[in-house]
């Protein structure tokens, strides 16, 4: 027998659809901003390196800091593009 404390998660898990409204590079940044301040991340920094590229190159670095938090819904060609930029 185990004895155990439920866990808590300090960010729900969310989805964000890129297709419409919530995919605008703005509405991501922001978004960034709040978790990172959630889970203890430099929120400036992360902003910073999404406004240095393309919008890909944003949605990509968005994933890297919180896709275990937020599952992105793409169109096939953004993920044909997300992909290709991420060999660049």
């Amino acid at each position: 027998m185990a004895i155990k404390v439920p866990f808590k998660p300090k960010v729900p898990q969310i989805t964000l659809d890129l297709r419409g409204e919530q995919g605008n590079v703005f509405q991501l940044i922001s978004l960034a901003r709040k978790l990172s301040a959630q889970l203890g991340l430099d929120g400036e920094k992360i902003q910073k390196r999404m406004m240095t590229g393309n919008y890909y190159c944003s949605v990509n670095i968005f994933d890297a800091y919180f896709g275990d938090f937020v599952t992105l819904l793409v169109s096939e060609d953004i993920r044909e593009q997300l992909s290709v930029e991420k060999l660049l």
